[in-house]
């Protein structure tokens, strides 16, 4: 589980992680293949971020549901963030757009 100065994360702070970070894995690998020319992973790789996003989608809809409901404690952002930043450490576009420590620069090129 990831380091976070809030406590635990809730279920659905969790998939929404994961689901995001899921989607910056595929865009990192569809970075990847540009800059190596690499058409068919590019094609392969593409097809998934499409998936993925679509699965964020929901997962983000089930989070708005929550926040909207009252019922329940709402996803906290920066929790979400710091367990993007955690879950996403692996991957080029996380590491630029999350880093671990924010204020510094994420990934390499």
């Amino acid at each position: 589980m990831p380091p976070t100065q809030h406590g635990r994360l809730t279920d659905t702070e969790v998939r929404v992680a994961e689901q995001y970070v899921s989607v910056l894995d595929f865009v990192s690998r569809c970075a990847q293949a540009i800059d190596e020319g690499n058409w068919y992973y590019l094609k392969d790789k593409a097809s998934q971020l499409a998936y993925a996003a679509e699965r964020l989608v929901e997962v983000a809809g089930e989070a708005y549901q929550q926040a909207a409901r009252q019922q329940t404690r709402s996803p906290r952002a920066e929790v979400v963030r710091q367990a993007v930043a955690w879950f996403g450490r692996h991957y080029r576009a996380a590491r630029l757009l999350h880093p671990v420590e924010p204020g510094r620069e994420g990934g390499e090129r």
